[in-house]
């Protein structure tokens, strides 16, 4: 699971009340297996989609289950919580261009797990001040012809 998750704040309201309170929910991503080991960095995991197409199978001894990219959403006014798995990667950048740029734009296509209903989300990484990669919390931000290239290649099988 990421070091710290993003968070969103939950609108819930109490029953036959016009008052509104808000909690913090996760927003978490996870790399795990299918018997739930779980393994490595999800911005490592990206790429190896982005590069291979899918992420191997768990090292751990005696497993070799498929590892799996997954993320578990929780939406204002809704109490359920959605859980997806992210089944493709396109990068904007390649690896010296991102590190280079401190920035690293990828489009996501997550499937939800269970309806099977696809989705797009627009993702980054970008490097903190201490030279680390963090999670972005807002979509990126990108020129036309960038978020065209990204569409195209997410159009392909």
């Amino acid at each position: 699971m990421s070091a710290s998750a993003p968070t969103v704040k939950k609108a819930l309201r109490d029953s036959g009340s016009k008052s509104v309170k808000f909690e913090e929910a996760t927003m978490s991503s996870s790399v795990v297996c299918d018997k739930g080991h779980g393994r490595g960095l999800c911005r490592d995991a990206a790429i190896q989609i982005s590069k291979k197409g899918k992420l191997g199978r768990c090292p751990q001894p005696g497993c070799g289950a498929q590892l799996r990219y997954l993320v578990k959403q929780q939406y204002p006014n809704v109490e359920e919580e959605y859980e997806y798995e992210l089944v493709k990667v396109v990068r904007l950048k390649s690896d010296d261009q991102a590190e280079d740029d401190g920035f690293d734009p990828m489009l996501f296509k997550l499937v939800r797990r269970k309806s099977g209903e696809s989705w797009l989300w627009p993702f980054y990484w970008g490097l903190n001040k201490n030279e680390k990669w963090h999670v972005g919390q807002f979509p990126p931000i990108l020129r036309h012809t960038e978020f065209r290239k990204m569409i195209d290649e997410m159009e392909q099988p």
